[in-house]
Protein backbone atom coordinates (compact mmCIF):
# COMPACT_ATOMS: atom_id res chain seq x y z
CA UNK A 1 0.00 0.00 0.00
CA UNK A 2 1.04 3.66 -0.63
CA UNK A 3 1.96 5.97 1.43
CA UNK A 4 1.29 8.80 -1.07
CA UNK A 5 -1.83 9.80 0.25
CA UNK A 6 -0.54 10.24 3.64
CA UNK A 7 2.57 12.21 2.98
CA UNK A 8 0.12 14.87 0.50
CA UNK A 9 -2.19 14.85 3.28
CA UNK A 10 0.57 16.22 5.41
CA UNK A 11 1.44 18.49 3.00
CA UNK A 12 -2.18 19.82 2.13
CA UNK A 13 -2.48 20.20 6.40
CA UNK A 14 0.69 22.11 6.52
CA UNK A 15 0.11 24.36 3.30
CA UNK A 16 -3.87 24.72 4.25
CA UNK A 17 -2.51 25.62 8.35
CA UNK A 18 -0.47 28.78 6.38
CA UNK A 19 -3.29 29.74 4.27
CA UNK A 20 -6.00 29.79 6.24
CA UNK A 21 -3.84 31.83 9.06
CA UNK A 22 -3.06 34.65 6.75
CA UNK A 23 -5.05 35.20 3.95
CA UNK A 24 -8.68 34.77 5.49
CA UNK A 25 -8.60 36.73 8.68
CA UNK A 26 -11.86 38.57 7.59
CA UNK A 27 -14.45 35.68 7.81
CA UNK A 28 -14.12 36.80 11.51
CA UNK A 29 -14.13 33.67 12.99
CA UNK A 30 -11.07 33.48 14.76
CA UNK A 31 -8.28 31.05 14.74
CA UNK A 32 -8.93 28.29 12.49
CA UNK A 33 -6.31 25.38 13.07
CA UNK A 34 -6.27 22.30 10.61
CA UNK A 35 -5.96 19.50 12.77
CA UNK A 36 -6.43 16.56 10.19
CA UNK A 37 -6.36 16.19 6.55
CA UNK A 38 -7.53 12.77 4.93
CA UNK A 39 -6.80 11.92 1.13
CA UNK A 40 -8.68 9.75 -1.17
CA UNK A 41 -6.32 7.32 -2.67
CA UNK A 42 -6.85 8.84 -5.87
CA UNK A 43 -5.86 12.50 -4.45
CA UNK A 44 -8.87 13.71 -5.67
CA UNK A 45 -10.25 14.67 -2.37
CA UNK A 46 -9.07 16.24 1.14
CA UNK A 47 -11.68 15.73 4.15
CA UNK A 48 -10.21 18.87 6.14
CA UNK A 49 -10.50 18.91 9.78
CA UNK A 50 -11.00 21.99 11.35
CA UNK A 51 -10.89 23.67 15.07
CA UNK A 52 -11.80 27.20 15.76
CA UNK A 53 -10.44 29.34 18.78
CA UNK A 54 -11.58 32.24 19.89
CA UNK A 55 -14.73 32.46 17.84
CA UNK A 56 -18.35 33.66 19.31
CA UNK A 57 -20.08 32.13 16.51
CA UNK A 58 -21.61 28.55 16.29
CA UNK A 59 -19.72 26.39 14.34
CA UNK A 60 -22.39 25.37 12.02
CA UNK A 61 -21.90 29.50 11.06
CA UNK A 62 -18.03 29.09 10.43
CA UNK A 63 -18.21 26.14 8.74
CA UNK A 64 -20.46 28.16 6.54
CA UNK A 65 -18.34 30.90 5.71
CA UNK A 66 -15.05 28.35 4.92
CA UNK A 67 -16.95 26.40 2.87
CA UNK A 68 -18.34 29.80 1.02
CA UNK A 69 -14.79 30.51 0.55
CA UNK A 70 -13.96 26.86 -0.45
CA UNK A 71 -12.92 27.82 -4.21
CA UNK A 72 -10.61 31.13 -2.80
CA UNK A 73 -8.81 28.27 -0.60
CA UNK A 74 -8.32 25.58 -3.18
CA UNK A 75 -6.62 28.64 -5.22
CA UNK A 76 -4.01 29.35 -2.00
CA UNK A 77 -3.21 25.71 -1.94
CA UNK A 78 -2.59 25.34 -5.30
CA UNK A 79 -0.23 28.39 -5.53
CA UNK A 80 1.81 26.23 -2.67
CA UNK A 81 1.32 22.94 -4.42
CA UNK A 82 2.79 20.94 -7.24
CA UNK A 83 0.20 18.63 -8.21
CA UNK A 84 -1.56 17.82 -11.21
CA UNK A 85 -5.08 17.89 -9.57
CA UNK A 86 -5.53 19.93 -6.58
CA UNK A 87 -7.99 18.08 -4.42
CA UNK A 88 -11.70 19.11 -3.48
CA UNK A 89 -11.98 20.24 0.07
CA UNK A 90 -14.88 19.12 2.41
CA UNK A 91 -14.11 20.92 5.77
CA UNK A 92 -15.65 18.96 9.03
CA UNK A 93 -14.99 20.45 12.40
CA UNK A 94 -13.28 18.13 14.47
CA UNK A 95 -15.22 17.80 17.86
CA UNK A 96 -11.60 15.88 19.59
CA UNK A 97 -11.29 18.72 21.70
CA UNK A 98 -14.87 19.39 22.80
CA UNK A 99 -14.98 15.92 23.35
CA UNK A 100 -11.72 15.34 25.51
CA UNK A 101 -13.37 18.90 27.64
CA UNK A 102 -16.87 16.69 28.11
CA UNK A 103 -14.57 13.79 29.56
CA UNK A 104 -12.75 16.13 31.75
CA UNK A 105 -15.66 17.55 33.39
CA UNK A 106 -16.95 14.73 34.19
CA UNK A 107 -13.56 12.95 35.62
CA UNK A 108 -13.41 15.84 37.83
CA UNK A 109 -17.13 15.28 38.47
CA UNK A 110 -16.40 11.77 39.98
CA UNK A 111 -13.32 12.61 41.56
CA UNK A 112 -15.66 15.62 43.47
CA UNK A 113 -17.72 12.74 44.53
CA UNK A 114 -15.47 10.54 45.62
CA UNK A 115 -13.40 13.31 47.80
CA UNK A 116 -16.89 13.45 48.97
CA UNK A 117 -17.87 10.43 50.34
CA UNK A 118 -14.51 9.99 52.20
Amino acid sequence: MSHRPEKVAEEIKHKLNSAMSKDLMELHIGLVTISKVMMTPDLRIAKVYVTFLGNREPVEKCLDRINFRKKHIRFLLAKHLNMKYIPELNFYYDDTLDYADKINKLLNEVRKEENKSE
